[in-house]
């Protein structure tokens, strides 16, 4: 009984982001969705320490590591949905790359991550 709701209130939001078409509020596709998810990738980039923090095996490494991961996959929605976040993009899947490689320590490591450091000041100013 209870799965057989879950499953019609499932079915209706989807129908409902279907039927409300690309640009409503509901479907999240937006251009204002493109900011939003490319602010929400720089303000988890913010509580991202520098590599070396991650290459040191502090405590909270891996909550890091998951905050960067995460910001990644949001930049990528952002540009997806808005060409204006494709260089914020580019530089957030360098640093995934890193990060999935483990390659944190490093000059090209620290570029990276200065990178994207640089592209979200410049979106906030």
């Amino acid at each position: 009984m209870v799965a057989a709701v879950v499953a019609a209130g499932a079915g209706l939001g989807v129908g409902w982001l279907l039927w409300s078409g690309p640009d409503s509020a509901a479907s999240g596709t937006g251009v204002d969705d493109a900011a939003a998810d490319a602010a929400g990738a720089c303000q988890a980039w913010q509580r991202v320490p520098a590599f070396s923090t991650l290459a040191n095996n502090d405590k909270d490494a891996a909550h890091h590591f998951n905050r960067a991961i995460s910001a990644a996959y949001l930049a990528q929605t952002a540009a997806e949905l808005d060409d204006r976040y494709k260089a914020l993009n580019e530089a957030f899947q360098d640093v995934h790359g890193h990060l999935r490689t483990f390659k944190v320590e490093g000059a090209e490591a620290e570029a990276a991550h200065e990178k994207v450091t640089t592209l979200c000041a410049d979106l906030d100013g």
